[in-house]
C-alpha cells in the first residue's frame, strides 16, 4: 500500500526524464521514493529523489533547493555533502546485477 502523500512529494504523472511518477512509496528525512513507470521501457520501477527537507525545500517550479537564507549557510554546506554522500550510494547500488 502507497505511504501517504506528502505535499512535498511530486504530483502524479509528474515526469522525470523517462519516469512518470505513479505513487509515493516512502519518505524520510532524506527523500522520498516514488513508484514510476519508466516511458522507454513500460516497466514500474522505484525513483528515489534526494530531499532532506532539514537543508532543503521544494520551490515553485518543484525543484528542490537547499536552505540559503540569502547566502552560503550550513544548511547548503549540509545539503551538499548529502547530495554527495546520495550520489555514491546510488552509483554503488547501480553495479548490482540481480535477475529480477
Amino acid at each position: 500500500m502507497p505511504a501517504a502523500v506528502s505535499s512535498n512529494a511530486l504530483p502524479v504523472n509528474y515526469r522525470l526524464d523517462e519516469y512518470a511518477i505513479q505513487s509515493v512509496l516512502g519518505q524520510g528525512g532524506f527523500g522520498i521514493t516514488y513508484l514510476a513507470r519508466d516511458a522507454r521501457l513500460g516497466a514500474m520501477v522505484a525513483v528515489k529523489e534526494y530531499f532532506p527537507q532539514a537543508y532543503a525545500q521544494r520551490d515553485k517550479t518543484l525543484t528542490i533547493r537547499p536552505n540559503s537564507h540569502g547566502g552560503e549557510t550550513a544548511d547548503v554546506e549540509n545539503y551538499k555533502w548529502g547530495l554527495q554522500e546520495f550520489l555514491k550510494e546510488a552509483r554503488a547500488l547501480a553495479q548490482f546485477k540481480h535477475a529480477n
